[in-house]
């Protein structure tokens, strides 16, 4: 794509990870993730059924990143480039980063989904350092909480919304600072 060409590479090295900007080409490995029933266990209306829609993700992501300097990457090893997952943070429409990640089920439990939301926490602040860092989870994903708050997030909500979750289950808001009533408002509506 061509537009490509205009943003700068972008591309990130960590101790064990090489996070690069997702590309068209990335479309197959991210289908795989987000078609992988494991790692929708805490969301499972959130699995992808089809590669069509991996493709609207992919190419959401090449345009959010396109658009406000910073996006999400496909996570790979530094050591042989095997495809580990995706993770970066995303522009939402309340004008927060938003912070995600998502792991192939083989490669949990290694502490990368730490070490690359790190790295987009970093890159978010060094790209807009007056735009806080926020991120949405469910309370019966445990381990994504401790992510966010090893990346340096603190609760900042916690309660139902409309948006349906399994039951007993409760939406949470993180965040690396305090939040404009506009962007909490935002947040708790889109949790």
């Amino acid at each position: 794509m061509v537009h490509q060409l205009l943003v700068p590479a972008q591309e990130i090295r960590t101790d064990r990870l090489l996070l690069s900007p997702l590309t068209p080409g990335d479309v197959d490995d991210v289908h795989a993730l987000f078609s992988d029933a494991r790692t929708w266990q805490h969301l499972p209306a959130g699995r992808h059924r089809s590669r069509a829609q991996t493709v609207e993700l992919v190419q959401a992501k090449i345009g959010g990143r396109i658009r406000h300097g910073l996006g999400s990457w496909a996570v790979r090893s530094v050591h042989d480039g095997t495809f580990l997952g995706v993770a970066g943070v995303d522009m939402t429409a309340g004008h927060v980063w938003n912070l995600g990640y998502r792991f192939l089920p083989e490669s949990w439990g290694n502490g990368y989904a730490t070490e690359a939301a790190a790295a987009a926490v970093r890159a978010a602040h060094d790209t807009a350092a007056d735009v806080p860092v926020t991120g949405r989870v469910l309370t019966n994903n445990a381990g994504s909480a401790v992510v966010l708050r090893r990346s340096g997030l603190s609760l900042v909500w916690q309660s139902t919304s409309s948006a349906p979750t399994p039951a007993g289950v409760e939406r949470q808001v993180w965040s690396d600072r305090a939040l404009s009533q506009t962007q909490h408002d935002w947040l708790v509506a889109h949790a």
